[in-house]
């Protein structure tokens, strides 16, 4: 009875894609006339949930429900820009702006680095994944990029999805007036951002500021105090995603017809398992699919110099985050992770 089980499993996970799909599709010409502005801040390069996170950013900007107006790449040191541009150029959209972190988080734990992607060769000797932006030294700041492109925004339009950390997010914040806005940085996202993504965080009996927070405790605090009550959070902590697991032997045979593709190439040059887990896209989601997620009541996040983090329900608070689902529900998860625009 086992392998029936699992067509059923199967066959419900994809009936949940097609429901969301035609549930983006009933929007009719209101959603075909309006995608949503997203900003990607990612720390690519360690692990494998920003891929997919990616991977989906990219397919919904496909299907006219995203305008992916940049990716600002927060992990700081060579090669970790480049690898956003491969994603942009293989997907096919090489003319999305790339922001390059230089002042970031310094020491921070590599899971999985895949940088060697960029040296992939073919039989032929040519390089396997085409560049388009290859002086990214010449590349703006991070927080420059969220000037520009927030400055050049409609009011409370844009969503920012953060999967990695917030030391760009921060240099915004404490920006001054430059030639892209005589605002100083947190009147600017006050006024062009419409909400906040975020991978953070593990709440509840065992509070943990989570990966994204934890390598610089002064640097997260200060995210914390100077992002703008105004501005709706929506976190999602780390047992969420955590409980979406896609196993290296299921990537393998569904990227199997795809020899070219970058995941496929890390997944086979990589060790991959290494506890890895489909965090990231969740905020992905999230951004673009609120009704997916059942959330917590309003509230404030704090964080104290020992690195505790805490959450307390208030109803002037400008924080929610996911609650976890159940099995049924991680399952249909992952099938929206891999059946998504196929």
């Amino acid at each position: 009875m086992k392998p029936v089980r699992n067509v059923y499993v199967c066959l419900q996970a994809c009936f949940f894609v097609v429901c969301l799909l035609v549930m983006g599709a009933s929007y009719g010409d209101a959603r075909s006339l309006y995608r949503q502005p997203v900003i990607l801040d990612t720390d690519i390069g360690n692990s494998t949930d920003d891929l997919y996170a990616m991977d989906l950013l990219y397919k919904m900007a496909r299907r006219g429900e995203v305008d992916i107006k940049g990716i600002v790449v927060d992990r700081q040191g060579d090669g970790f820009a480049d690898l956003a541009d491969i994603m942009n150029t293989y997907y096919g959209f090489p003319d999305i702006p790339i922001g390059v972190e230089r002042q970031g988080v310094v020491n921070s734990t590599i899971h999985i680095d895949y940088r060697m992607l960029d040296d992939l060769k073919n039989a032929d000797g040519s390089k396997m994944f085409a560049r388009t932006d290859t002086n990214l030294q010449d590349n703006l700041d991070g927080y420059k990029l969220y000037r520009k492109l927030l400055a050049e925004s409609k009011d409370h339009s844009v969503k920012i999805i953060g999967i990695g950390f917030v030391s760009s997010l921060v240099q915004l914040l404490e920006s001054g007036p430059d030639e892209y806005s005589d605002l100083p940085g947190r009147e600017l996202v006050r006024r062009k951002v419409d909400s906040f993504y975020f991978m953070a965080t593990k709440l509840g009996k065992n509070a943990d500021p989570g990966y994204n927070l934890r390598f610089d405790i002064p640097l997260s605090r200060r995210f914390l105090t100077e992002w703008p009550w105004e501005v709706k959070v929506y976190l999602s902590p780390s047992p969420v995603g955590g409980a979406i697991e896609y196993p290296v032997e299921m990537v393998m045979q569904d990227l199997a017809n795809e020899e070219k593709h970058p995941i496929l190439q890390v997944y086979r040059n990589k060790d991959c398992n290494t506890g890895q887990k489909m965090w990231d896209f969740l905020c992905v989601v999230n951004a673009v699919k609120p009704e997916v997620f059942a959330y917590s009541p309003t509230g404030f996040v704090s964080l104290d110099e020992a690195g505790q983090i805490c959450f307390t329900k208030d109803k002037q608070g400008n924080y929610v985050y996911q609650l976890a689902g159940n099995k049924k529900w991680n399952d249909k998860m992952l099938a929206f992770l891999r059946f998504y625009g196929k």
